[in-house]
């Protein structure tokens, strides 16, 4: 494994006013999730070196449902390579019928727009199956994903990834059906990692990678290794490496060889 590879952490949740400085002394490359279109627009003047900033509309979220627009949503992902965190949630306060109204809009964009996209299903991972596969999309990434298996092997048909954080690893053999080239590492800070062994912070993997090595019979690093090739493919089936900024390009360079 090339040695310059930082762990990867495909979805934490950080305030938009933190020092980019900050976040560049973690070491690894986080791809940060916002809930609604104020908070990412509350980044655009940001120049962060190895964070990414993502659009979101969190179907939790009840103002973030009520001021969602297709138009606004566009015009912000053009921005960024990534969508977060966007779905379903069966258990929020927002109408069902309201968040997949939502959902339907933002996947229509982004099947014309590819981005990769982190998407929430908890409580209703069977209903954003159905949306996938209404409206397929490249770049579709299952976050903390808790469907069943026939659920994981349809996720999987449609083309799916999945990132996964130090809770959901607790499923070992939940985990063990998801192919390990469709795998990628997350935190989901500071929801995700409550559990999760210190630092509790974002882009801190090593006890998910951990895991993960024990449930496939590989190597941690072995898993770094694999975490990037997929990321790398990952950005490929999008098309949306020339959004990612200049140092994480040339991670991915590096990951190639």
């Amino acid at each position: 494994m090339t040695p310059s590879l930082p762990p990867l952490d495909l979805h934490a949740h950080v305030r938009t006013t933190i020092p980019a400085r900050d976040l560049e002394r973690l070491g690894a490359v986080v791809f940060v999730a916002t809930r609604s279109l104020d908070e990412f627009a509350a980044t655009r003047k940001r120049h962060d070196a190895v964070t990414i900033w993502g659009v979101g509309c969190h179907p939790g979220v009840v103002s973030a449902q009520d001021t969602f627009d297709p138009e606004r949503f566009t015009s912000l992902v053009l921005a960024t390579s990534f969508a977060s965190e966007v779905g379903l949630d069966g258990r929020s306060k927002v109408p069902m019928a309201q968040q997949e109204q939502t959902f339907g809009a933002i996947l229509q964009v982004l099947s014309e727009h590819p981005r990769i996209t982190s998407i929430h299903s908890s409580g209703a991972p069977g209903r954003v199956l159905d949306a996938l596969a209404e409206m397929p999309v490249r770049g579709a990434v299952l976050h903390w994903w808790r469907g069943t298996p026939a659920q994981t092997a349809c996720a999987v048909e449609l083309g799916c990834w999945f990132s996964v954080n130090a809770a959901g690893v607790k499923y070992a053999d939940d985990v063990a059906k998801i192919p390990l080239d469709r795998i990628l590492t997350e935190t989901d800070h500071p929801s995700g990692d409550r559990g999760a062994l210190e630092p509790r912070q974002p882009g801190s993997v090593a006890g998910v990678e951990a895991t993960l090595a024990a449930i496939y019979g590989v190597t941690d690093s072995d898993i770094r290794h694999q975490v990037w090739a997929n990321f790398s493919r990952l950005v490929s089936e999008t098309d949306c490496e020339a959004l990612l900024p200049a140092p994480i390009r040339r991670m991915l360079s590096a990951a190639r060889i």
